[in-house]
């Protein structure tokens, strides 16, 4: 059975809403941390893909060979150049043993987080010594040199050429759009708890410690704050969940590979979202992707029909309608959609039972009666 069909405009709404859904949960995930180290933390990261790619590196690479070893299935004489029948052999196993497929994303996501994590640590230690520009532009060089490194080692993703990941959702079925239902189901899961992570550390004491760290330094290390430590776990916990979105993207895709990720599309898409979102802010992070991923899916979509219209190739009308609400933004909204707002340290029924004012004592008759027996008041 396939999902039901509903066009508007020669347009399949249902798949479109299913495949914006997908897009939004990775793309959301991605800004919000960056939002916790740009935003919060005021670490500039231009080097989000390197953690995104080593995400799915490892998770396309390891799980493959991991359930090849399971399944009994023949890897001779060489993974990468058999990926092909290995893979269709795994996934014809994983049709009928839907616990080994939830394993295998398990571990692919536990692994994508140690990877992610521990090029967050090595980025670190630079990330703390160095000022916000000269960082900006160490990360995103290390970046570079990262995918450089995937795309000529062969033994690992194959190259250039990429590799097929096992299929761990192929348990759901072979009705049309169903394995995209389910994949939505489970990252928008995923996204909303990344989501609520990241609010209720933006709520609490660490939240406004790293705005005191991002706004002034000296300040902060008076108030005892260890402002290389903070910045250090941040890196590395922002790391480790971009690490995550990273493996689920090779899980989604079915394959991995350099052509996989860009610069462009997971490190200036990620900082275009969060500066029309609103840096320091998790909700207006959340709006600012949400306008994005549907502006750039529409777009996407309707391209072609100006092709007759603009002198350039239209595939570069998205580069040129993103760049010009970039600078629309900076000038007319620099705080985003919905700009940084102060936190607030109680529960807001709390705030408000504390700002009540409070009752006027109530007078009793012995009081009211002496008061009125006074000297200053006894008219005698």
């Amino acid at each position: 059975m396939d999902l039901p069909s509903v066009a508007l405009f020669g347009v399949d709404i249902i798949r479109f809403t299913i495949d914006l859904g997908n897009t939004y949960a990775l793309y959301l995930v991605v800004s919000l941390t960056l939002n916790l180290e740009a935003g919060y933390a005021g670490v500039p990261n231009f080097g989000k893909v390197m953690f995104v790619a080593g995400g799915a590196a490892i998770a396309g690479s390891v799980c493959g060979r991991l359930a090849a070893i399971i399944l009994a299935v023949n890897t001779y004489p060489d993974y990468n150049g058999s990926i092909a029948r290995i893979i269709s052999d795994i996934n014809s196993s994983l049709l009928h043993n839907p616990l080994l497929s939830v394993e295998l994303l398990l571990l692919g996501l536990v692994l994508a987080a140690g990877v992610g994590a521990g090029l967050g640590f090595l980025a670190s230690y630079p990330a703390i010594r160095l000022r916000e520009d000269y960082l900006g532009m160490l990360l995103l060089a290390s970046a570079q040199f990262f995918q450089l490194f995937l795309s000529g080692y062969t033994p690992f993703i194959g190259g250039t050429g990429g590799i097929e990941v096992p299929d761990v959702f192929g348990w759901v079925g072979t009705g049309i759009g169903f394995r995209d239902l389910v994949v939505l189901a489970f990252l928008g899961l995923f996204a909303i708890l990344v989501y609520f992570y990241f609010e209720r550390v933006a709520r609490s004491p660490l939240g406004r410690t790293l705005r005191a760290i991002r706004d002034n330094e000296v300040a902060s290390r008076a108030l005892g704050k260890n402002d290389v430590a903070f910045r250090r776990n941040v890196i590395i916990i922002a790391s480790a969940i971009s690490g995550m979105a990273g493996a689920l993207i090779a899980f989604e895709d079915g394959a991995v590979g350099p052509g996989s990720w860009t610069r462009i599309t997971w490190t200036f898409w990620i900082w275009v979202i969060v500066i029309m979102g609103g840096s320091a802010n998790n909700l207006g992070v959340a709006l600012g992707a949400l306008s994005f991923t549907f502006l750039f899916k529409t777009l996407d979509l309707v391209k072609f029909q100006f092709s007759s219209y603009v002198p350039f190739d239209v595939n570069w009308l998205q580069y040129l309608m993103f760049a010009s609400l970039v600078i629309l933004f900076l000038i007319a909204r620099p705080g985003g959609i919905l700009p940084e707002k102060s936190s607030t340290t109680l529960p807001r029924r709390t705030v408000a039972r504390i700002m009540e004012p409070m009752p006027k004592p109530i007078e009793s008759s012995e009081t009211s009666e002496n008061r009125s027996t006074s000297p200053e008041t006894d008219p005698g």
